[in-house]
């Protein structure tokens, strides 16, 4: 899915970007502090940063969803998750939170901040393969 590669080069450009690497009971979560260009490479995509890196199969994404989700309390958070055919996820990028500062400490909404997923979303949304969808929180959370 040629769309999701060119999603994940666009998130690495913004060092302030949240990566979530797996799903279930096992993720690993990393700032983009030092992140570099991906390369791809025997259809592996590989994305570094500083300290840590992963490779994706680039023929295992076979989603891809702008997603508005409910988390703690009342706060929003915005991401992009890549699926593969099962509907699992495999890898979810975060915005920064408009509803938070630079220390995640609760702040007054700041649209700049939400305008960079928005605009990004309306960009990408196919409404088949790159969907926009809104999600309640969970009640494990």
């Amino acid at each position: 899915m040629e769309k999701a590669l060119e999603i994940i080069r666009e998130l690495t450009k913004d060092e302030a970007v949240m990566w979530v690497v797996g799903h279930g009971d096992v993720v690993s979560e990393n700032d983009s502090k030092g992140i570099k260009e991906p390369e791809v490479d025997n259809g592996y995509m590989t994305v570094e940063a500083d300290n840590w890196h992963f490779h994706i199969g680039v023929d295992q994404i076979t989603g891809v969803q702008f997603v508005e989700a409910e988390s703690h309390d009342d706060l929003l958070s915005y991401y992009v998750r890549f699926s593969n055919e099962k509907e699992e996820t495999m890898l979810r990028g975060y915005f920064p939170n408009p509803n938070l500062d630079s220390d995640h400490k609760r702040t007054e909404f700041q649209p700049e901040k939400y305008r960079v997923f928005e605009e990004m979303r309306d960009r990408f949304i196919d409404g088949e393969k790159i969907v926009y969808v809104k999600r309640p929180r969970s009640p494990s959370s």
